[in-house]
């Protein structure tokens, strides 16, 4: 007997007849090829929390006919506004997420009647339910019904939840709850008022006559011109040039435990500093997070800094962006902030504080009351963003406001002296601190990554020992084991890795381990007894090339920079495949460090010996190779043969290709940054 079919029997027990059902919706078949798509058989979109759900299927619905209206509601249903809700919803794919929700809520409430009739407020309670049902119908049925957003799937599936949790699963304790008929009408009812708050909210968010005092097309405009940066999002196009990745399965389980129990208090801290020093796995972290965040629909906006994009590590732009993903997150947010920019366009481009208060702060204010509960903001990597100063006034404005904001921030970053001591001023309860967690953990979790990466490998038990001693808490040690070993002759480098003698002798005990990584890959890569002086002196060229750029450089732009051929450059990158990064998705192939680690190694003398990267000097260099490209430029003027001056950029048609043209990448990155060089060197 199905669990449906077990409840129905515990009624017959206790009440001698059956309750009355709602309706169940086909269970059709999802199309198998394009065709099916191709003419209008389009399948529904599941919620992931229905995959627990036991008895409503998920159904097929065609964009050219409307579904069965289900039951007809007669004078005697006293729940005819959900029927007609239910009715509405099934009519289009598009409300098959909150179709399948409701279905389940209206076979609940007419299984549980006959053991809650009896209560003296349900009659009050039925009322007000069924009026927000009413409302529902109203906003869903119009001729321009609302988009489904992720902030209204968010509400979904919290009422889904409440359902289970009171259902439960298919063990004894749902059989005890249903013997215990007052508990269960106790719980029944504070489950049906959880839910009245959550309709309620869903109703705000359906309600379209409020939220569109701003004109869609204008709105639209206003957004885009606070310029977001949509790179910063963890799932953006350029995630992958960096290199950004999720936690190897049955990795880091703790530490994503624990920050799931400080998301789901609702009445917790609002604001959790995850630090970590170098190396430890915080973007890993704040990546796996935000994936599993936006399955469940709680990820409001994400940033993710880093110095190798200069989009992502300008603070400026941190604000408008997160306030951008809020407003595509959440249609009432949207209404609030494209009033505040109606006012004022150019919020985007004032101090950091106003940013907040006006983009943030206010419209989430205005709109608190028809936002999920659990709604989260992810930072990643703050330290490395280029102005400290500004790093600190974000985090002065976000842990002044805390308390007042209906949404959590979960803040990643290292603790660099001007974070820490911001934060130890402040009464922040809620820090995670990775470097610090119990090496026994840390370790299994390395261990894991290490077998599951060198598996084809096979390295020995105490091979995989040794390397976990070596790596300590540090993921990017193993990371970039793992890149050393497999990039060349597997045993040979996994051995030299291994013998390498003198580790890190003159680091600090928190680098000495990476920093003896380092030095070994980059004694692999310099030391080879048959380089010529003069190809060695090319490789550090370029390798320094990479670290002091101010934005990753294709290898195109590299040649053109340093005046060698597209050959002398691959020829000098080779060696460094397991510390820098060379995008394959990228035809032009863009050259980055592959973690910020490496950057700080060979950039600090007393830590790199031999190896150092001289950046002041490197910087001049740079910033006499910018101009001399600037000077070979044929012509100097008019780059693009335009025919006008006084023609404007818009009226050119072609202006993007004569750009592309006449205007190489090398040529853009000196006319760009030769000042930043010129200040550096």
């Amino acid at each position: 007997m199905n669990f449906k079919g077990l409840l129905r029997a515990l009624k017959r027990k206790t009440t001698g007849r059956d309750s009355p059902v709602g309706p169940s919706r086909p269970n059709t078949p999802l199309p198998n090829n394009d065709q099916d798509v191709e003419h209008g058989r389009v399948p529904s979109f599941a919620l992931s929390a229905l995959v627990l759900n036991p008895f409503v299927p998920t159904p097929e619905t065609s964009m050219h006919e409307q579904r069965p209206l289900g039951p007809t509601t007669t004078n005697h249903d006293a729940w005819s506004n959900l029927t007609s809700f239910s009715a509405i919803l099934n009519r289009s794919y598009l409300f098959s997420p909150i179709a399948a929700v409701i279905d389940n809520l209206n076979w609940f409430i007419r299984a549980h009647e006959n053991v809650i009739t009896a209560r003296a407020e349900y009659e009050a309670l039925r009322t007000q339910l069924n009026g927000l049902f009413k409302d529902l119908c109203i906003h869903l049925s119009g001729d321009a019904p609302p988009i489904v957003t992720d902030s209204m799937l968010n509400l979904c599936e919290a009422i889904q939840t409440e359902l289970q949790n009171i259902y439960g699963t298919q063990d004894r304790n749902v059989i005890s709850r249903y013997l215990q008929a007052d508990q269960a009408a106790d719980d029944i009812m504070e489950c049906y008022r959880r839910i009245q708050g959550l309709l309620g909210r869903l109703n705000l968010n359906a309600n379209l006559s409020i939220w569109r005092a701003v004109d869609d097309l204008k709105t639209e405009t206003l957004l885009k011109d606070i310029s977001p940066v949509r790179s910063a999002s963890y799932d953006s196009v350029e995630a992958s040039s960096v290199r950004r990745r999720e936690c190897t399965v049955k990795t880091r389980e703790q530490v994503l435990m624990d920050l799931n129990t400080w998301k789901a208090n609702l009445d917790g801290e609002k604001i959790c500093w995850m630090s970590g020093m170098a190396g430890t796995g915080k973007t890993t972290i704040a990546n796996t997070l935000c994936k599993s965040l936006n399955s469940s629909h709680e990820l409001g906006a994400s940033f993710f800094c880093t110095r190798l994009l200069p989009e992502c590590r300008n603070v400026n732009f941190i604000m408008p962006t997160i306030a951008y993903e809020l407003a595509r997150f959440s249609r009432p947010f949207r209404s609030a902030l494209s009033q505040a920019l109606e006012r004022n366009p150019d919020l985007h481009a004032k101090a950091l504080r106003t940013q907040f208060e006006r983009m943030i702060l206010q419209p989430l204010r205005d709109v608190a009351h028809a936002l999920p509960k659990n709604v989260v903001v992810v930072i990643d990597a703050l330290d490395e963003c280029s102005d400290n100063d500004g790093v600190e006034r974000i985090l002065q404005v976000l842990l002044e406001y805390a308390s007042d904001l209906p949404i959590k921030f979960l803040v990643s970053s290292r603790p660099e002296p001007h974070i820490r001591e911001r934060i130890s001023r402040s009464d922040m309860k809620i820090q995670l601190t990775l470097h610090e967690l119990e090496k026994k953990v840390v370790k299994a979790d390395i261990e894991t990554y290490l077998r599951e990466e060198l598996a084809s490998v096979s390295p020995t038990e105490s091979q995989i020992s040794a390397l976990v001693e070596r790596a300590g808490c540090l993921f990017i040690y193993a990371a970039t084991v793992v890149r050393y070993i497999k990039s060349g002759k597997s045993q040979s480098r996994l051995n030299t890795v291994l013998n390498a003698p003198n580790y890190g002798t003159n680091s600090p005990n928190s680098t000495k381990e990476i920093d003896g990584l380092y030095e070994t890959v980059l004694m692999s890569g310099l030391n080879e007894s048959d380089l010529e002086p003069l190809e060695k002196e090319q490789i550090e060229l370029v390798l320094h090339t990479v670290i002091c750029s101010q934005e990753p450089l294709t290898v195109d732009a590299i040649a053109g920079i340093l005046r060698l051929s597209r050959a002398d450059i691959q020829d000098a990158l080779r060696p460094w495949w397991s510390i820098l990064h060379i995008s394959e998705s990228d035809t032009t192939h863009k050259v980055s460090t592959l973690h910020a680690s490496f950057s700080d190694y060979m950039l600090d003398s007393s830590r790199s010996k031999q190896f150092a990267c001289n950046a002041e000097v490197h910087n001049g260099k740079l910033a006499e190779l910018c101009f001399k490209r600037i000077e070979q430029n044929q012509p100097q003027f008019n780059v693009c043969d335009l025919t006008s001056s006084y023609v404007f950029d818009e009226d050119v048609r072609d202006l993007a290709e004569r750009v592309d043209q006449a205007i190489p990448l090398d040529l853009l990155y000196a006319c760009q940054y030769w000042a930043a060089h010129l200040y550096l060197g």
